[in-house]
């Protein structure tokens, strides 16, 4: 040890097996009692400890390291034959340190944002948009983590225009997803996340302003998001129904009846992927009775009301008293009910 102490050039190949071979802890108590003041030394001993930061994630492995790197530095000025590498150390340092940051204010804002979703208070809910400003700003267009950057902070402004109601939280959201999906090229694993969160935008707007431009993207993004879903995919049943829902509001905006005709078909074949015990099992049925009810009124198809009912009253057995939904379910069974009454009885007048 005393030889390598007096001869630092051969501390780079000692260090280089030894933090392979130890823990970064021994590797770097071993570097500390050798390494004195020299260059040298500084720069296995900052080469360790950024190391053991990487093993463990100690921030005060990496500040000290920098700080090592940075007096290291100092003694290469211009010209030395080692200042690339004084400079290539700081730098990795520097690097990591950037990235702690932004990971940093990441994790305070999803901590804040659980926050508010606990507690209710904007303060919260402004602080996080404001901290996933802050961690894009870090993270440029390339950077690895930037499409996760783009996707929080629309998350955010979506969560606070749905708090409020501002169109500009909205519109700015949209942009941020529309970035996001930019960045998923085909067959990315994150390419139907960012169109269902397109798609969830932009029908949020579409219910706000009432463009039906909007609505028509919605569909088009749910149809691209089904591609995503062949049979099989456990999502197949979620993107079935996302598109029909939004292709049966489509009908109920212009009364195309080939769209409700459609979103029936999509509904049926969401349903026909859960068993009676699936937890969405209940809103599928809802789903199907509504549309196939709508189809009713537009044509007078009696064996389409009488599916309707037939749906409600599944639906119904799914949601016993105490549920959220049962309500509801009492409630479009018993217009559905209504309905085939004043139907047969208009039947048996005639």
């Amino acid at each position: 040890m005393k030889q390598l102490h007096e001869n630092p050039q051969t501390l780079g190949h000692f260090f280089e097996p030894l933090y392979k071979i130890r823990s970064g802890f021994a590797a770097v108590r071993v570097a500390k009692r050798v390494c004195k003041g020299s260059k040298n030394n500084k720069c296995n001993l900052a080469g360790g400890l950024r190391n053991r930061y990487i093993q463990h994630g100690g921030m005060s492995d990496l500040s000290e390291s920098t700080e090592l790197h940075q007096a290291a530095l100092v003694l290469c000025p211009p010209g030395h034959p080692d200042r690339s590498t004084s400079l290539n150390g700081l730098a990795n340092c520097l690097a990591n340190r950037f990235k702690e940051r932004a990971m940093s204010l990441n994790n305070l804002a999803l901590s804040l944002r659980n926050s508010f979703q606990r507690r209710g208070m904007m303060s919260d809910l402004n602080e996080v948009i404001e901290l996933h400003r802050a961690a894009l700003l870090l993270r440029p267009p390339g950077h690895f983590h930037w499409f996760m950057s783009l996707n929080n902070l629309a998350i955010s402004l979506t969560e606070r225009f749905e708090q409020w109601g501002m169109p500009s939280d909205l519109d700015e959201a949209i942009d941020l997803h529309r970035a996001a999906l930019a960045l998923c090229l085909p067959g990315h694993f994150n390419q139907s996340l960012s169109l269902n969160n397109l798609a969830d935008s932009v029908h949020s707007r579409f219910l706000q302003r009432g463009m039906l431009s909007d609505l028509d993207e919605v569909i088009e993004l749910h149809r691209a998001a089904l591609a995503l879903h062949p049979p099989g995919h456990p999502e197949q049943s979620t993107s079935l129904n996302n598109l029909a829902k939004s292709i049966q509001d489509r009908f109920l905006q212009r009364g195309v009846l080939s769209d409700l005709d459609e979103a029936i078909e999509l509904y049926r074949a969401a349903l026909a992927l859960h068993s009676p015990g699936h937890y969405l099992h209940s809103s599928f049925l809802n789903n199907l009775a509504t549309s196939v009810h709508s189809r009713f009124l537009q044509q007078g198809v009696p064996s389409d009301l009488d599916e309707a009912i037939e749906l409600h009253r599944a639906a119904l057995e799914l949601r016993p008293l105490g549920h959220s939904d049962r309500s509801m379910s009492l409630n479009n069974l018993g217009i559905s009910l209504r309905d085939r009454f004043m139907q047969r009885t208009i039947a048996q007048s005639i």
